[in-house]
């Protein structure tokens, strides 16, 4: 008995070790067919507007950068890419450069302000109120010429953020039809376009005006007593609040109800013809299944990979923006902080104002990006209940 289970155990061993090899390299074989299926896919993408948004992300992170296939194949195949690495070092960067370019414009603009005290020094009564306008004339002109990059910054971020959902459409609707998500695909187009269309045309051509608008009055505030503008100013920064607040409450909840309600649609429907089609013939039926599901599984990783690497270009799309709005939050700050004591009130005011108008920019750009990247993830949630694979 002894002998023969030990018969018995090395038979197991040796058969064991003999299907393991086999097991391995049908394991590598389905990695290979796995992977061409994933290239040859993304191969039937058309992508070329996505090129120039590759190289972009290349040129920001000072390396050399994959092509946008290799990119959403490595988001597909691995889960992961090595550039994100690359836009943290640079956003890095960005800010130490923007720390550095706001510090000289805090200086600049705090020894604006502070030379309006010399107005105190003036005992002339006709020539001190004449060189105080002066004085003050000169903080306003740097402080509107900041404000005004700053909005041009904010304004072309927004565009940016558009022109990205609205190239992203075609290509992520073909996917969704591909996975079979016909209804998810319907929604979804509508929904890219609401966003592009209406959404960020009302951020851009609305709300950044009126927050444009309030930087105005700051400037007309300073270049009088206050009394005149104040309660506007703080009118249309409420308003800007509202707008920004009801636009993306508004998508949010259209989006999540959305993605919601044909997620189940979907399933059912691709499920009744996967069952269907087993069903058609005994064995060949079974067999096209098999087929039907990883070609589909194959579909649904470059779909996430897709999703994966939009947010990674909005991301890249809006790091220099944010940071650039970020520093001319913190110059106008400190430029009011330091000011204070002994400058011009109303050129405080100003600082003041413009700062609270900046974070209103800030506000834009960043909510713009949230409901794009939103959307995206949307797109990334989609399909995977019509494929059966959730």
């Amino acid at each position: 008995m002894r002998r023969r289970a030990a018969g018995t155990c090395l038979a197991a061993a040796i058969a064991l070790a003999l299907l393991l090899p086999a097991a391995a390299l049908a394991q590598e074989e389905d990695d290979g067919a796995i992977g061409e299926e994933i290239e040859r896919q993304i191969g039937e993408l058309d992508l070329g507007e996505w090129d120039a948004y590759a190289a972009g992300i290349g040129g920001l992170t000072g390396r050399e950068l994959l092509t946008i296939d290799e990119l959403i194949a490595d988001f597909a195949e691995r889960g992961y890419s090595d550039t994100p690495g690359g836009l943290w070092d640079s956003l890095t960067l960005i800010a130490k450069a923007e720390l550095k370019r706001s510090a000289g414009a805090v200086a600049a603009l705090a020894a604006a302000a502070l030379l309006t005290a010399l107005t105190g020094l003036v005992a002339d009564d006709g020539i001190r109120p004449l060189l105080g306008t002066i004085l003050c004339g000169a903080a306003v002109t740097m402080t509107a010429s900041v404000f005004a990059s700053l909005c041009g910054a904010a304004s072309d971020a927004v565009a940016s953020a558009g022109r990205l959902a609205e190239s992203s459409i075609p290509i992520m609707s073909a996917l969704l039809i591909s996975l079979g998500s016909v209804s998810a695909a319907g929604m979804f187009r509508p929904l890219m376009l609401f966003l592009s269309g209406t959404v960020i045309f009302l951020v851009r051509n609305c709300v950044l005006p009126a927050a444009l608008f309030g930087g105005v009055l700051c400037i007309v505030d300073a270049l009088t007593d206050g009394s005149k503008t104040g309660e506007m100013i703080k009118l249309v920064q409420k308003l800007t609040k509202w707008a920004l607040g009801l636009v993306s409450t508004f998508y949010f909840g259209l989006s999540a109800v959305q993605g919601l309600t044909v997620a189940s649609r979907d399933g059912v429907t691709v499920r009744t013809a996967k069952y269907a089609l087993s069903g058609l013939v005994p064995i060949v039926g079974n067999m096209l299944g098999g087929t039907v599901d990883s070609v589909m599984g194959c579909a649904l990783l470059v779909k996430n990979g897709v999703g994966a690497a939009a947010i990674l270009i909005l991301l890249s799309l809006l790091i220099r923006p944010l940071a650039v709005l970020t520093a001319g939050i913190f110059v106008f700050r400190v430029s009011a902080a330091l000011s204070q004591p002994a400058a011009d009130p109303r050129v405080t005011r100003l600082f003041s104002g413009a700062a609270d108008m900046t974070a209103q920019l800030f506000a834009c750009v960043a909510v713009t990006g949230a409901m794009t990247a939103l959307t995206f993830l949307v797109f990334i949630a989609s399909g995977g209940i019509s494929a059966g694979l959730w």
